[in-house]
């Protein structure tokens, strides 16, 4: 069982941003009842309500301040953050934990976690995807593209990041024809695909020509 000086650290690092970082694993009660005493209010973000890798509307306005999130998720970010100090080389768990950070709404803190992970395993379209989602997110749009053209290298046909190049390349860099181009890719490879909405790729396409 955590002491109040170990939770009380522990907060005092997350409030600090010394911490840069879905979740298979269910935390110890205890742990539970510790944070929920001690990290109530913590500055953090809001919970944007879409999974990883499909925020695909057009950008969200700058935040000046970061919102709060629930205990919950903050609890399993600080346990995220511990096992991977413990374990600097779990490709599994900084995974998890730029997904935590996406769910937060922490694109830099995302961004930093998915970095690392890639840097120990590559060969992972999806994390390139959230990656470039949270690139976007942060206005960093090339940086955003070339994350989705490391994600196609792993997997030509992603949805994912074919769908979300595009609105990067028509709604971010007002490259339009490039952004129909991708778009056009992916109904190649999935005639019958859909937006992440349930519109059908080739109206969403003739609607945006």
């Amino acid at each position: 069982m955590m002491t109040k000086r170990e939770v009380e650290r522990l907060k005092q690092e997350f409030e600090k941003g010394m911490y840069v970082k879905k979740s298979t694993t269910i935390m110890c009660i205890a742990l539970a009842l510790c944070l929920g005493i001690f990290l109530g209010n913590l500055l953090t973000v809001m919970y944007t309500g879409q999974p990883a890798a499909q925020q695909v509307a057009a950008p969200a306005p700058q935040q000046t301040q970061q919102p709060q999130i629930s205990q919950s998720q903050t609890a399993r970010i600080l346990d995220l953050e511990r096992m991977t100090r413990n374990e600097p080389d779990n490709v599994g768990a900084w995974q998890q934990l730029g997904n935590a950070y996406y769910d937060a709404n922490r694109p830099e803190n995302a961004i930093t976690a998915y970095g690392k992970s890639l840097e120990l395993e590559s060969a992972h379209p999806n994390v390139w995807t959230d990656l470039g989602t949270m690139y976007r997110r942060t206005g960093q749009y090339e940086k955003a593209i070339e994350s989705y053209n490391n994600a196609l290298k792993h997997n030509p046909t992603h949805r994912n990041a074919l769908f979300n190049k595009g609105i990067v390349y028509f709604h971010d860099l007002n490259q339009k024809d490039k952004g129909v181009a991708v778009w056009e890719e992916l109904l190649k490879a999935y005639p019958t695909a859909t937006t992440p909405q349930g519109k059908p790729l080739k109206e969403f396409i003739d609607a945006h020509r």
